[in-house]
């Protein structure tokens, strides 16, 4: 079935395939749908967005809300199974897709020779001619593949089948800061700073090997059941392997959080990544990253405009680590953290403070519950003693009252013997 060029511009993939669909079932006719095509395709041009297909169709009455619901789902099947048959790769079972990166996509798979769950990694179609971008993505396998630490993804194997590249990693069964943060609106301060931490670990193992990442965010931080943080996504790499230097001018990174440095396309160092890492912080505390706009707004902020004060977010931080933020974050890397010694001794310190408060508030509560236990217990003796009183008191009683049946009846008995003698 052929669609205008008309039709076809501002229309997703999945409203043609639903389209395709909804002829074959015989709910319309190529032309009708060719009609209803244009239509949206005008609701699109009006408002910028418009209903997806199956929407517009349930919304003119053409549609059952049950029926385009089963199509809707039928169209899912069909780009998921698309999808695998497309990026299909000998030796692994395609599972899910789980990620979208700027290089690649990313499969929940089974490597069948050794029967375990990988992350698979495929170079995304439009850059295999591009000799830059096939260049950083082998780069990353090669220098994940070289590295091992406990905070950094594992690589266990890395090829090309057809016009595939691919490489496969550790599959890590936990989500992504980012999703934590969206769950929760915001870290605990104490979590986003043992996270940090975490971050640090690998960042200065990976500086070791003269490596800066370029691109420390929350997406690119995974948590294990473990609670264990696991950088991830080395795309946008700077390192002394074979591959050629970006240009002056160059901007590799995520806006959100990328450095003045890199903003403005300079080189970098592991002082960028500090930056980064402090940006992300800041999302961990505030539940937002530190500026907001377009990209290129968002970026000139970066450049040139300290962000929005942590305490007007977030009154009860301790101090030290707000100071611990803002150094990260300065925008002349010669006024950020110089080593990652001095970071670490500075976040260990915002981590006892952390833990001192909540080691107070522990004792506080455990003061509370002695108390009630105390309290319980001295009620209990209460009513025990009150208790134990009053059945000494009846005892007293039926004491009195024995002695008189005792005496009642002695003298009895003597008027009777007297009686009967006398």
């Amino acid at each position: 079935m052929l669609f205008s060029l008309r039709s076809l511009e501002l229309i997703s993939k999945s409203d043609i395939e639903f389209g395709k669909l909804v002829v074959q079932n015989n709910f319309l006719s190529h032309q009708q749908l060719e009609e209803i095509m244009d239509e949206l395709r005008e609701v699109h041009l009006l408002k910028g967005k418009g209903p997806k297909l199956s929407q517009f169709l349930v919304e003119k009455e053409i549609l059952p809300p049950k029926v385009a619901s089963s199509l809707e789902l039928a169209v899912k099947r069909i780009q998921r199974d698309k999808e695998k048959q497309e990026f299909q790769i000998k030796g692994y079972e395609l599972i899910k897709k789980i990620g979208q990166g700027g290089l690649g996509v990313v499969f929940k798979a089974r490597q069948i020779s050794m029967n375990r769950l990988v992350a698979l990694k495929i170079l995304h179609k439009k850059w295999i001619q591009d000799e830059e971008f096939r260049k950083r993505f082998l780069v990353e396998a090669r220098i994940v593949g070289k590295l091992s630490h406990q905070n950094l993804i594992k690589v266990f194997d890395v090829g090309k089948e057809d016009w595939k590249y691919y490489f496969s990693m550790e599959f890590i069964d936990g989500e992504t800061v980012e999703d934590i943060i969206e769950r929760k609106d915001k870290l605990d301060p104490l979590e986003a700073v043992e996270i940090t931490i975490q971050i640090l670990r690998a960042l200065k193992y990976v500086s070791s090997h003269n490596i800066v990442h370029c691109d420390i965010k929350p997406g690119n931080i995974l948590m294990t059941k473990d609670n264990i943080a696991k950088l991830g996504d080395f795309g946008f790499v700077k390192t002394t392997f074979d591959i050629e230097p970006a240009e002056e001018g160059t901007v590799l990174g995520t806006p959100d959080y990328i450095s003045p440095e890199q903003a403005l396309g300079k080189e970098v160092d592991f002082r960028s990544d500090i930056y980064s890492l402090g940006a992300s912080l800041y999302h961990m505390l505030s539940g937002s990253p530190p500026y907001h706009g377009t990209v290129s707004v968002v970026m000139e902020k970066h450049i040139r405009e300290s962000p929005p004060p942590l305490e007007n977010t977030c009154p009860d931080l301790p101090e030290i680590l707000t100071h611990i933020v803002n150094k990260m974050m300065a925008k002349n890397r010669n006024h950020r953290y110089q080593n990652f010694d001095e970071l670490f001794e500075d976040l260990e310190k915002a981590r006892l403070e952390l833990t001192g408060e909540k080691e107070d508030h522990l004792k506080l509560r455990s003061k509370s519950t002695l108390y009630n236990v105390l309290q319980f217990e001295k009620d209990r003796i209460k009513k025990h003693v009150a208790s134990t009183l009053e059945l000494e008191e009846t005892l007293k009683r039926y004491k009195i009252l024995l002695w008189v049946c005792f005496i009642y009846m002695l003298i009895t008995t003597v008027l009777l013997i007297l009686l009967l003698t006398g």
